[in-house]
């Protein structure tokens, strides 16, 4: 799938968001796979989820929504953010327009670009070739690549990073809370363009980097839902933001935090705390805001569920130049769970590959933001996550999950939380 047929799905997808589907429009049992992958459609459709961007806030609005028509009490729970509005971002090299990506915070280009001899050693008046192992600047509090921080302390006038990925893509890096800009535009490419380019750099080819835009202070919005009743919460989080359409992602978890926020409310009489967070992308801003704030204390707390990324996708392969779905989900998905609840937590996902074997985060650290809970003395903690070939990058869209998929990761935490 060339770029330009990328585009016209993500187009197709944000068309789908605006024929009328609402926070209302899933009856039924709010676990069906059905339910849960419309939900998926509906947050890949809104847009681009970067913190404080339109896309992000019409997610903010779609879930205040749907919480409520649940019977939540909910709060939006607001903070400034500097957004970046992109406005070009891409590499002229030998007759030919490479789309790119910024890494954060972006530095801009001059006006008619940054120029320069494409070169692999950087330099002063060089465009800066580095190449990215697969992976980098996927995880949350990562320092930035030590390739791109000595391109530009080299004097080179721009970088462009090549984000190596088995499937060719551009991958997007996360970022520090609210970084000062490089101090040269840095731009992303995907792997795809790595021969091209190095033989480019070879015979130092003329480039141009533009990246274009502006920064403007806007308002990003944690959604918080309460179902108040006696007794301790049970708290449920998610992050909602990400660097792109982030289907797989956000969007996986998004269903499954959702669908259980209605059953829960439905079903049970738990004292009920939800969160989903903005700021994802930039080493997990929201979620340290709401722990540090509106979170119940860990004295108050029954158990803490925290769904992270890529939680029901699936994985997929390079074949004769075109990207293909597999069968089944990726091999790397991560079930961590307090030690009183691995037993629980094996029988809930007996069978689903990689959760069928529970961590248990009191004998090793636990990845992403369920390090920060358990640093924060919540337990027990139930933690989920996975690894995706789309992670972070343009084509993670509604196809890279369904029904199918949703429904048993969905399942399996329901019976967790039905029976801890």
């Amino acid at each position: 799938m060339g770029l330009d047929r990328r585009e016209a799905l993500l187009a197709g997808l944000a068309a789908w968001a605006g024929t009328g589907v609402s926070a209302r429009a899933a009856p039924g049992d709010p676990l069906s796979g059905a339910t849960l992958y419309a939900d998926v459609k509906t947050y890949a459709g809104l847009g681009e989820h970067r913190t404080g961007t339109p896309g992000d806030e019409a997610t903010t609005k779609w879930l205040a929504d749907a919480l409520t028509a649940a019977g939540y009490a909910v709060e939006r729970q607001g903070f400034d953010y500097p957004v970046f509005e992109l406005a070009r971002s891409d590499l002229g090299i030998g007759g030919r327009t490479i789309k790119g990506f910024p890494y954060w915070t972006p530095g801009l280009s001059p006006p008619g670009g940054a120029k320069g001899p494409l070169s692999a050693n950087g330099g002063p008046g060089k465009v800066a070739l580095v190449d990215l192992p697969p992976g980098t600047g996927a995880g949350l509090e990562a320092p930035p690549p030590a390739q791109i921080a000595e391109a530009v302390a080299s004097g080179a006038r721009a970088v462009v990073a090549i984000t190596e990925n088995r499937l060719g893509e551009l991958a997007a890096l996360n970022r520090t809370p609210k970084a000062e800009p490089w101090k040269v535009p840095v731009l992303l490419v995907a792997g795809r363009e790595a021969a091209a380019l190095k033989a480019a750099a070879a015979r130092g080819a003329e480039a141009i980097v533009r990246l274009d835009g502006r920064t403007v202070t806007h308002k990003a919005h944690n959604v918080v839902g309460r179902r108040a009743r006696p007794g301790k919460h049970l708290v449920l989080s998610t992050p909602k933001s990400g660097w792109l359409h982030c289907a797989g992602e956000r969007g996986s978890g998004i269903a499954i935090w959702l669908g259980l926020a209605r059953w829960l409310a439905a079903s049970t009489d738990h004292n009920l705390t939800i969160v989903a967070a903005s700021g994802h992308e930039f080493d997990g801003y929201g979620g340290h805001l709401f722990s540090e704030t509106l979170a119940p204390k860990p004295a108050a707390t029954k158990l803490w569920l925290a769904i992270g990324a890529n939680v029901a996708v699936y994985d997929f392969e390079l074949k004769d130049g075109q990207v293909v779905r597999r069968a089944g989900p990726p091999a790397e998905r991560l079930l961590a769970v307090s030690d009183a609840l691995m037993p629980l937590a094996a029988k809930a996902f007996a069978g689903q590959p990689g959760y069928e074997r529970p961590m248990d985060i009191d004998q090793r650290k636990p990845p992403g933001e369920v390090a920060l809970f358990q640093r924060l003395g919540y337990a027990p903690l139930v933690g989920m996550v996975a690894s995706s070939v789309l992670h972070h990058t343009p084509r993670d869209v509604a196809d890279v999950t369904d029904g199918s998929l949703l429904e048993p990761v969905a399942r399996g935490l329901q019976t967790i939380l039905r029976e801890a």
